[in-house]
């Protein structure tokens, strides 16, 4: 019988040991990572892991660091925000490298998803005040950002209008939760005044014009409506996983560090795992970024690899997201 070819790569040493990461075919899947059922994956802004960890102003996030996962060594890919959005949704940044609107002809997990048939939504927070026009740049006094909305930066998304109506505003997650329609990926970005990010157009006296702590509480807020919501749903069952992340830090923390094949990279940032069908607290001390994010998501599902998610460096988030069933 002839056997497949499956490369071996040995990933970063782990305190524990040695890591062993396997670069799989499509439709096939990491042994030790679950088959997701549902992935949920939420991207806030510009905080490091220094600012939030004991922030008075983030209880809700400190006390889900407590009870479900924590990658304590996890990293930005750069600065500013747009390529790291572009990074984890396709492997790379592309060579973008500032917040100008880019269409970008490469392929992404969009194109990985719908080859091995899972559905993928994308809701993006005041998405709605663009008027129907989903390539602007900013809208609502920029509560709305393009630079956070990385699949509009697809070429490939931009000119399939089937793929464009997957992308939507966040007012439609409610609905799907309450139907059970959500699908098999679904991608959240809340709005600046939502994600720790804040908008400069507002007034001074408006929370949402640059003043940090009050920024940290919204989103701590956010936050914790939307994820009780998520594991209250109809769709938070079997394998199911919530990555929460930030896409870069903030200069609290080293502004640049980072790892795995993002050089310097875009700062330590906090990023939360909650599984479904493993839900007890874990720490690691693994390096990881938003490479490993999408590599785990692709080695889970069979997706296969993009750019840098091939490489052995880049190593998967096996330890937070349970054990396989």
């Amino acid at each position: 019988m002839k056997q497949r070819m499956i490369t071996i790569m040995i990933g970063m040493a782990l305190i524990a040991g040695a890591s062993l990461v396997l670069a799989v075919e499509p439709g096939r899947k990491q042994s030790d990572l679950p088959n997701f059922k549902h992935v949920f994956v939420i991207m806030m802004e510009n905080t490091s892991y220094e600012t939030l960890i004991g922030n008075p102003n983030a209880p809700w996030i400190n006390a889900a660091a407590a009870k479900y996962g924590v990658a304590t060594k996890y990293y930005g890919i750069s600065h500013p925000s747009q390529p790291n959005y572009i990074a984890a949704t396709s492997g790379s940044t592309h060579g973008v490298t500032g917040n100008s609107d880019v269409t970008l002809s490469v392929p992404n997990l969009v194109d990985q998803l719908e080859t091995a048939g899972k559905t993928w939504k994308s809701y993006q927070q005041s998405l709605s005040l663009c008027g129907g026009n989903k390539l602007k740049n900013e809208c609502g006094g920029q509560r709305y950002v393009r630079k956070h909305n990385p699949f509009v930066s697809y070429g490939d998304v931009q000119t399939n209008p089937a793929r464009l109506a997957k992308v939507v505003d966040f007012s439609e997650f409610q609905s799907d939760l309450d139907a059970g329609h959500v699908a098999d990926f679904s991608w959240i970005t809340p709005d600046q005044c939502n994600d720790m990010h804040g908008r400069s157009a507002a007034s001074f006296s408006d929370p949402c014009n640059g003043n940090r702590e009050k920024l940290i509480a919204a989103g701590d807020a956010f936050l914790k409506t939307w994820v009780e919501k998520i594991i209250a749903s109809k769709a938070w069952t079997g394998n199911s996983v919530l990555f929460i992340t930030w896409d870069e830090g903030d200069g609290a923390g080293n502004y640049t560090s980072g790892c795995c094949n993002a050089d310097p990279g875009g700062g330590h940032v906090l990023t939360l795992v909650i599984s479904h069908a493993d839900p007890a607290p874990r720490r690691s001390s693994v390096p990881y970024n938003h490479y490993s994010l999408l590599g785990t998501i692709e080695d889970a599902w069979g997706l296969g690899c993009l750019a840098n998610t091939c490489s052995a460096n880049v190593p998967r988030i096996s330890d937070l997201v349970g054990s396989p069933h």
